[in-house]
């Protein structure tokens, strides 16, 4: 019969190991990019989801109660230093840092501290707690994603501004949405392709919406009751489920990326003119060059090119 018994976290190196052999318990999927990452703000693992888009592990060892004060001295962090945080990484698959996930573990979380975190809209973080157990002596990482107060994935202001945003009407597309904060959602995803470009046009087609420009599909829209579906004009490009936040800045930077890899197609074969008739539409060769300059800085990989 095996010998089980609990044990105290050990110190924070030890920790961290157990950790990272339980990175799928962190995150399902998730992968090892750094296991002693040392940051400034308390970061001590960072890891990639599935889909390349950044994990910060923060193993608390001092006052839990300042984890919803230490998540945004995270993103600050990484906003601050995002070009060289995507240099070091982006060799390990880590794509993208515009929407991390932020994982907390400790032993023990207050009830306050996840209310709070519950509340916490703009920012998307997992709090996990840790126990150690000791298996005929030999130490075991149990990992507890602690489950927080359902809230809405919108903030109330910006459920106030959809109708403004939809120029004060809702159209039948959106009515096969029944959640609010969805339906929001929807709203700025739309009003962000629209934004790309004013030739871009949009059909609802077989309760389908389609974004195109110039004939070219850049994007079509299919609605549930809780979220929607947006598939790019890429044909090797996987649809993306929106339902909240993340989601949604995941669809809209798919959207984006297809959007400026075919104006740069399109801008090769017209000989860089901006194209062959020169029309008032056409972007010119200097906000071509603008559009690059911030796009490029979201994709890892390219400097220097």
């Amino acid at each position: 019969m095996r010998r089980i018994e609990r044990a105290p976290l050990p110190e924070p190196g030890e920790l961290r190991k157990l950790v990272c052999s339980a990175a799928d318990q962190i995150h399902a999927g998730g992968k090892i990019v750094d296991a002693d990452a040392q940051g400034l703000t308390g970061v001590d693992i960072i890891m990639t989801d599935e889909d390349g888009s950044a994990i910060l592990v923060d193993l608390i060892s001092d006052d839990v109660r300042m984890v919803p004060t230490r998540a945004y001295e995270h993103l600050d962090w990484l906003a601050e230093n995002r070009r060289l945080f995507m240099r070091a990484y982006s060799g390990d698959g880590l794509v993208g840092a515009d929407a991390p996930l932020l994982v907390f573990v400790a032993p023990r979380f207050p009830s306050t501290v996840v209310r709070a975190v519950s509340g916490m809209s703009d920012v998307c973080v997992r709090l996990v707690r840790a126990e150690q157990l000791l298996v005929d002596g030999e130490p075991e990482l149990l990992l507890e994603t602690v489950a927080l107060t359902q809230t809405d994935s919108v903030s109330a202001a910006v459920v106030r501004r959809a109708p403004e945003l939809n120029g004060g009407t809702e159209s039948q597309f959106e009515a096969g949405i029944e959640s609010e904060s969805v339906r929001t959602l929807f709203t700025l995803f739309r009003s962000g392709v629209d934004g790309l470009d004013g030739r871009i046009s949009a059909g609802d087609v077989d309760g389908v919406l389609h974004f195109a420009l110039e004939g070219m599909r850049l994007a079509t829209v299919a609605v549930s009751p809780g979220s929607f579906t947006v598939s790019t004009g890429d044909p090797v490009m996987n649809p993306i489920v929106v339902s909240d936040r993340v989601s949604l800045e995941r669809a809209l930077n798919a959207v984006i990326s297809f959007f400026v890899r075919e104006g740069r197609a399109r801008e090769v074969g017209d000989g860089g003119n901006g194209g062959a008739d020169g029309g008032a539409n056409e972007l010119s060769r200097e906000e071509h060059a603008e559009l690059r300059r911030i796009w490029d800085d979201g994709i890892p990989g390219r400097a220097g090119s």
